[in-house]
C-alpha cells in the first residue's frame, strides 16, 4: 500500500495543530491584535464608571453606581453622578463627541461631593471616544482619557 506525500501533508499539519506544534517542529503561535474588538455599542449602553482620569472608581455596596447611557432617539444623555441625576444632551460625527447642556438635579449629599463635580466637569472637555470590548474611554482633544467605563447589561 503506497500513500502518497499530497494526502500525507494535511495529515501532518492537523497532528500539530491538535499538538500545538508547527509542522515544522516549534511551538504554534496564535495571531493576537493588541486591543479587543469592540462588542459594546456606545449608543442605548449603560455604561458604569470605573476611572476618573487617573482615579479607580468602587462603589459601595449598598449605594448605586456611577453610569450614563446615551440615547439614541432625540440624542439625549442619562445617568448618575454619585448623589444626583443627570441629564443632557450629545452631538455624535463618527469619533467625534461633544456632550451639551448637562444639567442634574440638585440634592446636597455628605460627605464630599467633589468626584461629583469632577465627573459632572468631565463630560465638558470630551471630544472624542473609543471602545475596546467591554469598555469606553471617554477622550480630549490631545486623545488623553478622561473617564473609563464598562458596559453593564441590565436583567
Amino acid at each position: 500500500m503506497r500513500i502518497h506525500i499530497s494526502l500525507l501533508a494535511p495529515a501532518l499539519a492537523l497532528v500539530a495543530c491538535a499538538s500545538g506544534m508547527t509542522p515544522g517542529g516549534g511551538p504554534a503561535v496564535a495571531a493576537t491584535t493588541s486591543t479587543p474588538r469592540s462588542t459594546a455599542q456606545l449608543l442605548n449602553t449603560y455604561w458604569k464608571l470605573t476611572l476618573l482620569g487617573d482615579q479607580v472608581i468602587t462603589t459601595p455596596q449598598d449605594k448605586r453606581e456611577i453610569h450614563f447611557v446615551m440615547h439614541s432617539e432625540n440624542q439625549r444623555v442619562a445617568g448618575f453622578s454619585g448623589c444626583n441625576q443627570v441629564m443632557g444632551s450629545y452631538v455624535l460625527e463618527g469619533r467625534s463627541l461633544r456632550f451639551a447642556q448637562m444639567a442634574g438635579t440638585l440634592m446636597a449629599c455628605v460627605p464630599d461631593m467633589a468626584q461629583e463635580k469632577e465627573f459632572l466637569a468631565m463630560f465638558a472637555r470630551v471630544t472624542q471616544w473609543e471602545i475596546a470590548g467591554e469598555t469606553l474611554r471617554l477622550l480630549d482633544a490631545q486623545g488623553k482619557t478622561l473617564a473609563t467605563f464598562e458596559s453593564r447589561y441590565l436583567k
